[in-house]
This record gives structure tokens, C-alpha cells and sequence, in this order.
């Protein structure tokens, strides 16, 4: 077993060098090992001819990354038969340890001037020899029956990178290896946050409850806006437990801090090639948009004397003013809408799922409840528009 994924890259040299050193290059940022015939740490048995080895390192990696370009490279014969190049017979013996039930996954891509020839079946341009590799590479069984009748042509570096960061082609589930880990590290710290967001069901002693479920602080009528009225007592009793429960829960800003560090470190983004600009999967939208109500409402237990007062506060005697009362209402509130959403990270985390639906930016503009009023188009025109209006 790899301690690093590993990827054999298979190509000539000569035609594709620069490319060869920048995938080695990309790929390895990315955490994986890449085996490169001409590199010092390919590993090479001085008792094996350079074919033999190369088939050798085949065995030992969990990707074969095929590039085919126009050029065969050095063609010769095999036991008297028809010519043949030591790329095509990489490939042959990748087929063959497939054939054998080996678990090595295929990366394979064509030049698009190569696919051009290849299909107009341009031999004066392109060797026989290379559009039967082609060939056997579109047309074989076993690739049918495995991978379906599929190819990715490209024309420049960041063609590759752009197939290779949609993770169809088997390289990850995720991007990098560094993404995976933090992915693992994210998916247990939110866990650990939700479970301090519920409570145990006392009535049957097994289930669990969330605090809108567990807490009734509902909608009163107040005579007078900054005048103090007296609160019902099981209402009182509700939203002085609500605070209570909070008092004493610093360590959940110590955890959210620590997953925002997991965030900021800029492994789950994604380069969009189409935008030339770099994007976050929706689940991490999701978790930033968590974290930072949580943050926010947790801050606001630590300020002024309001919770203060409450968590004093004889529930037969539990007066308070329209504000204050709407103000502890508004951070349950938040407190659920980041329960429900955690319960849907819980699912995409837990399940292995790759991304949540695609959303508008402002689904995760939320700025509390009593304050999200401006979307984020609002913001944009205004500012195109704002120095015209003032230009003095």
C-alpha cells in the first residue's frame, strides 16, 4: 500500500517535457506522488531493461495517466510483430493488470491536433502507429465495459487542469490529499458543534432534541416598547434556561475559530477555468454562513448586562421590554436556523456527498434575523452608483 497516492505519467518525453514537469509539479502540490521515467526518484531496478521497469512502476501506482500526443517516440518490434513504442506497450500492460483484477485507475488525454488526425484518418500527418494506440484506447472491450467509450483532448496545460479538477477521471473523490484531510478534520469539528446545539429527549430517555423543539419563547404582545412587563412564568422559565444553557460555552468559539482555520487555508477551493477565478463548493459556503451566525451570537452572550440580568432573574417576578425580550427571541432564532444547517452539513459530510445544490449568492448573505434586508445586487449597485451621486 502507497502512504502517498501514487500516479504513473506516460507519455514521450520528448513531445510533451514542459508538460510532463508542470503536471509533476501541480500533481505533487496536490499531495500525490507522480513517477516520471526521466526523474531520479522513479525507482529504477538496474537489473531491468527501462520497459521493464517503467511496467514495474506501472504495478506499484494507483493511477496510469496517459498522454498521446502526434509523435510515437521511438518505434521498434516485439517478437517479430508489428511495430510498436514503449508508451503503447505501458499501455497494453496497464490493460493487462486490469484484465487481472488489478485496482489501478486510467487518466488518459489526447492532443487535440493528435484526436484531429485521428479521426480525419490523416496518415501523412500522424504515424499509423499512433492511431492505433489512439484506437485502442477509444475502442478497446475492457475500456467499454470499465469506462465507458470516452476521451479528453486538450491543447494547452490548463485544459488538463481544468478536466482534472472536476474529478471525473477517478484521480479523488476529492482534489488533493490535503483537501480529504481537512474535509475529515471539518466534518468532526461541525459534528462536535451540533451536539452542543441539542439536547437530550428526558420523556424517553434515547432521542435528541433541538432548542426549537425544547424551548417555547413565542411571540408576545408588549403595550409599550420600552416599558418592562411582566413575562409569563413558563415563558420565563424557557428563556432563562435558553440563556443559561450558554453562559458557559466559550469552547464553542475556540471550536469555531478552529474551523474557520481549516476553511482559510484555501484547500477547498476549486479553480472555474471558464471565470478564471477560484470558487468555494456550496457545503463550505454553508459551514462559513454557519459559523459566522454562531460566532455572532455567541459574541453577543458576552456583551452589555442583558444575559447578565436574566440569568439573575426570578422567573415569578421576569420582567423585561419589548426589545429585550425580541432581542433573546431573534438569538434562538439564529440558533436554529445554524441547527437546521448543520443538520444538512451532517448529511452531505456523513454521507460522502460531493456538493450540495448550486445556490444564488445570496442564500448565504444571511446577516441575522432582524437585519437581513440588503442583498448582496443591492450592495453592488449602490456602490457603482454612490461617487456619481456625490461627485461634487
Amino acid at each position: 500500500m502507497n502512504l502517498q497516492p501514487t500516479i504513473f505519467l506516460s507519455s514521450i518525453i520528448s513531445e510533451f517535457y514542459d508538460l510532463r514537469s508542470a503536471l509533476k509539479y501541480f500533481l505533487g502540490k496536490s499531495g500525490f506522488r507522480v513517477l516520471m521515467s526521466e526523474e531520479p526518484d522513479f525507482g529504477a531496478d538496474c537489473d531491468k531493461d527501462s520497459l521493464d521497469n517503467c511496467k514495474s512502476r506501472i504495478e506499484a501506482s494507483d493511477y496510469y495517466f496517459l498522454i498521446i500526443g502526434v509523435k510515437p517516440g521511438y518505434e521498434f518490434q516485439l517478437d517479430n510483430e508489428t511495430n510498436t513504442t514503449v508508451t503503447f506497450e505501458e499501455f497494453k500492460h496497464f490493460l493487462k493488470l486490469k484484465e487481472e483484477g488489478k485496482d489501478i485507475n486510467l487518466i488518459a488525454f489526447v492532443r487535440q491536433q493528435a484526436w484531429d488526425f485521428y479521426t480525419k484518418k490523416d496518415y501523412e500527418n500522424m504515424p499509423l502507429i499512433q492511431h492505433l494506440f489512439i484506437d485502442e484506447l477509444v475502442n478497446n472491450s475492457l475500456m467499454e465495459k470499465q469506462l465507458g467509450r470516452w476521451r479528453y483532448t486538450f491543447d494547452k496545460f490548463g485544459d488538463i487542469i481544468a478536466v482534472l479538477e472536476t474529478n471525473q477521471n477517478g484521480l479523488f473523490t476529492e482534489a488533493s490529499r490535503k483537501k480529504g484531510i481537512y474535509r475529515v478534520y471539518l466534518k468532526q469539528e461541525l459534528t462536535e458543534i451540533l451536539k452542543a446545539l441539542l439536547l437530550k429527549d428526558r420523556n424517553n430517555g434515547k432521542g435528541i432534541r433541538t432548542l426549537k423543539e425544547a424551548l417555547n419563547i413565542p411571540d408576545l404582545k408588549f403595550k409599550d416598547y420600552f416599558k418592562k412587563e411582566l413575562i409569563p412564568k413558563d415563558i420565563a422559565i424557557h428563556v432563562k434556561t435558553f440563556v443559561q444553557f450558554f453562559t458557559y460555552k466559550e469552547e464553542l468559539l475556540i471550536k469555531i475559530n478552529r474551523t474557520f482555520n481549516y476553511i482559510s487555508q484555501g484547500e477547498f477551493s476549486y479553480f472555474d477555468a471558464k471565470n478564471e477565478i477560484y470558487q468555494l463548493p456550496e457545503y463550505i459556503k454553508s459551514s462559513i454562513q454557519v459559523l459566522e451566525i454562531m460566532e455572532r451570537t455567541l459574541i453577543n452572550f458576552k456583551r452589555g448586562d442583558l444575559y447578565e440580568k436574566i440569568r439573575q432573574m426570578d422567573v415569578d417576578n421576569f420582567l423585561l421590554n419589548e426589545y429585550e425580550y425580541y432581542f433573546v427571541k431573534s438569538q434562538l432564532i439564529d440558533f436554529n436556523i445554524a441547527t437546521a444547517k448543520l443538520i444538512n452539513l451532517m448529511r452531505c459530510l456523513h454521507n460522502n456527498w460531493t456538493d450540495f445544490e448550486k445556490k444564488d449568492e445570496d442564500y448565504y448573505s444571511y446577516r441575522g434575523s432582524s437585519t437581513d434586508g440588503i442583498s448582496t445586487k443591492e450592495v453592488i449597485d449602490f456602490s457603482e452608483k454612490y461617487f456619481q451621486n456625490n461627485d461634487s
